[in-house]
């Protein structure tokens, strides 16, 4: 698993925690709200610790539209590009 998956998995499970979320098995495939349960307020939380944990913010720019934000994967694939 490369480094900002890793990241990405564990920033997943610490958000998942604070929250009460009740977080299953996590894979690329996994949606991010209908499979793991998350919320967008949980999602805009996880974007804006990654933002603080890569000093990057891959929806800023355009390149990656955030309507295309539905899988643990596309999460991935955004921060690896």
């Amino acid at each position: 698993m490369s480094e900002h998956k890793q990241i990405i998995y564990d920033t997943l499970r610490r958000v998942a925690e604070e929250e009460g979320v009740q977080l299953g098995p996590i894979s690329d495939s996994s949606a991010l709200i209908d499979t793991l349960g998350f919320r967008s307020l949980h999602i805009a939380r996880i974007l804006a610790i990654l933002e603080i944990e890569f000093s990057y913010d891959p929806f800023a720019s355009g390149d990656v539209p955030i309507t295309g934000l539905r899988t643990v994967g596309d999460l991935c694939a955004a921060y690896e590009r």
